[in-house]
């Protein structure tokens, strides 16, 4: 799999520290925007309006514990198409009790299928939410909207890949974006991934020796060519830049030069 056509994912106040959007990614880069339990709406907007003004595709998060009531969700919703939002990833949101009538994502899938062309959905390799996962795509595919996946991050590619196979099995046929950490230190990789509960690959990656050998930094080069052979359902790659965006962007820019034009170690 080529490295062209990654995604990847900031928040607004990650956001806030980049300069520019389109100095540090090719033209029309889906970026997920997160939205944060303790985070305003409109920040999410402001932050879609830049990255679609940098020429960016925004994708952002809509959280529906997030969200308080039906009328708050179509001002958002309006609000973000009205910036030039076509796709967005449903998620519960990170949140104990919903602030409003919303608890999971299916149930925000009728009013985004109204807005927005395109409807992703996280999908959990190392945890038991398949069916839920393909009910969710059914329910979209069903209201004329197109579905697809963006899986929580792993560190091993056998894992993902795997749980890819079984749930082309049970029926799935949505496009999957792969999660991946980008560069960033030891230290920030096993916060995440307790946060995050990814805990077989980080397990492995433990057991093998892997995080004690990184020299202060991490780097998804080996993960990335894991996914060299991926079925044609795995569409991309998508970073999740734990060690800063412009630094991941920076790797990922070089990433996909020709190896006699790197200055960065790819490994």
């Amino acid at each position: 799999m080529k490295i062209d056509g990654f995604s990847i994912e900031t928040t607004p106040g990650g956001a806030r520290e980049v300069g520019s959007f389109a100095a540090l990614l090719p033209q029309g880069t889906r970026v997920f925007v997160t939205h944060l339990p303790d985070g305003a709406l409109d920040g999410v907007v402001r932050t879609a309006a830049r990255l679609a003004g940098a020429g960016m595709a925004p994708v952002p998060h809509i959280g529906g514990r997030h969200i308080s009531s039906r009328a708050d969700l179509d001002g958002h919703l309006d609000a973000l198409r009205s910036v030039g939002v076509r796709e967005a990833l449903l998620v519960g949101g990170d949140r104990s009790e919903p602030l409003g009538p919303f608890s999971e994502a299916g149930d925000l899938i009728g009013p985004a299928a109204e807005r927005f062309e395109r409807l992703y959905f996280a999908g959990h390799p190392e945890e038991d939410r398949d069916a839920a996962l393909l009910a969710k795509i059914a329910k979209v595919r069903a209201v004329g909207a197109e579905a697809a996946v963006v899986t929580q991050f792993v560190f091993e590619a056998e894992a993902l890949l795997e749980w890819e196979e079984r749930i082309a099995r049970l029926g799935n046929t949505a496009p999957v974006r792969v999660g991946l950490p980008g560069v960033a230190s030891p230290g920030a990789l096993l916060k995440y991934a307790k946060m995050c509960g990814v805990g077989r690959s980080l397990r492995g990656l433990w057991r093998d020796g892997r995080l004690l050998r990184m020299a202060g930094r991490w780097t998804p080069a080996t993960l990335i060519s894991g996914f060299r052979d991926a079925p044609a359902s795995v569409e991309g790659l998508h970073f999740f830049p734990f060690g800063g965006f412009a630094e991941t962007a920076a790797y990922l820019a070089e990433a996909r030069q020709a190896p006699s034009e790197r200055r960065w170690n790819q490994s």
